[in-house]
């Protein structure tokens, strides 16, 4: 019987793997935002627990952190919006409303996004709630394999990815862009992610800020079918066979 040389079984080594990753289910992309409007939950609760959106089911939380510390703005909240339907929130002493056309940042009809919605230290609505700037925390119980985010309406610095699986990042600032414009970025293996939207002390808007709202897709890690880790274990076996009889045989000659 004819032996199989060290270049054959290099060969079934890499069919093998080549069945390993056939046999890997291929990830779908999932929307990030909730199709829905509503308030997101967050640790501030919701304005009306009728209108809350509980973001657990979709594998994340969302923690809104102090935008500026002392800078006159505290934590936002975080709210789901389309533009084809006009929405009117109410709660804790604060009254959010959102018509179909906002003052600056006006994404596509029928498109949902989260809207930030700034609160002022002393608990007041910046603009009457359309200032569109917050600092939040998402957290995800699987790792996911991407992230695209689509930022929408950057117009001033200030807009960034500020820390992803909990180390600081510096060089995840968007630009400034045209009105209207969306931005996008891609983050791979993320656990979690804080991100910061608008820029309430805008030097090109004094007067109204930057308002941004957020999009995105998430990938999450595939999962091996049943059987997969076995076959892993087999081209490695093939790999290391082959390897070390090419070695013999170099040794002989």
């Amino acid at each position: 019987m004819q032996k199989i040389s060290a270049l054959a079984k290099t060969l079934i080594a890499f069919s093998l793997g080549l069945g390993v990753a056939a046999a890997m289910p291929s990830a779908k992309a999932a929307s990030l935002v909730p199709q829905l409007e509503g308030e997101v939950q967050t640790n501030l609760g919701c304005l009306d627990p009728n209108q809350c959106i509980d973001t657990t089911s979709l594998g994340y939380t969302v923690t809104s952190l102090d935008y500026d510390g002392a800078g006159g703005y505290g934590s936002s909240r975080l709210f789901v919006d389309t533009r084809s339907t006009s929405n009117t929130y109410q709660g804790q002493g604060l009254k959010v409303t959102f018509n179909t056309k906002d003052a600056g940042t006006n994404p596509a009809l029928n498109e949902y996004w989260f809207r930030p919605v700034a609160i002022t230290e002393s608990g007041q609505l910046p603009e009457s709630g359309q200032l569109e700037v917050g600092r939040f925390l998402l957290e995800f119980t699987e790792v996911m394999s991407e992230i695209t985010l689509d930022f929408f309406d950057v117009e001033d610095i200030g807009t960034a990815i500020l820390m992803l699986n909990g180390e600081d990042i510096t060089d995840l600032v968007l630009q400034a862009g045209k009105n209207n414009g969306i931005q996008s970025l891609t983050l791979y293996d993320v656990k979690s992610f804080e991100v910061q939207l608008g820029n309430a002390s805008s030097s090109k808007f004094p007067k109204t800020g930057d308002g941004v709202d957020l999009k995105g897709t998430v990938v999450p890690k595939p999962v091996p079918e049943p059987g997969t880790t076995l076959s892993l274990g087999a081209l490695v076996v093939v790999s290391i066979f082959g390897l070390r009889q090419r070695k013999k045989t170099a040794s002989l000659a």
